[in-house]
């Protein structure tokens, strides 16, 4: 007979991560926290203004892409801190942020949603 029960548990199933972006001697360590679902629907949306984009698109339109994409994975604080990371290069957010998606996040986030169905 048990005396106890074990208590309610409970997640929102957030992904949860960190990174360290390093140039040279210098670093910066980005976390994530994020639902799973609204990541995907912001990652998305970053992926379809991506596709918008032209050699030519004018640079404000390519910052703000980028600062989107950023702040969907990382945050808009932590976008910005990306941004300045890069001297306010945006070809470089945007490489950095794909390849951790890529490389690292895609599973995270597919794995919370498979926990998630169960």
């Amino acid at each position: 007979m048990k005396l106890f029960r074990r208590g309610y548990e409970m997640t929102l199933n957030r992904v949860h991560d960190s990174v360290t972006v390093r140039e040279g001697d210098e670093k910066i360590t980005l976390t994530v926290n994020g639902d799973s679902m609204r990541m995907v629907a912001g990652l998305t949306k970053a992926q379809a203004k991506m596709k918008e984009l032209k050699d030519d698109s004018p640079d404000d339109v390519v910052r703000e892409c980028a600062e989107y994409f950023a702040a969907v994975i990382f945050g808009k604080d932590q976008a910005e801190k990306l941004m300045a990371f890069y001297a306010d290069d945006p070809g470089c957010v945007i490489t950095v942020c794909g390849r951790y998606f890529k490389e690292r996040l895609a599973g995270k986030i597919s794995d919370m949603q498979k926990r998630m169905k169960n």
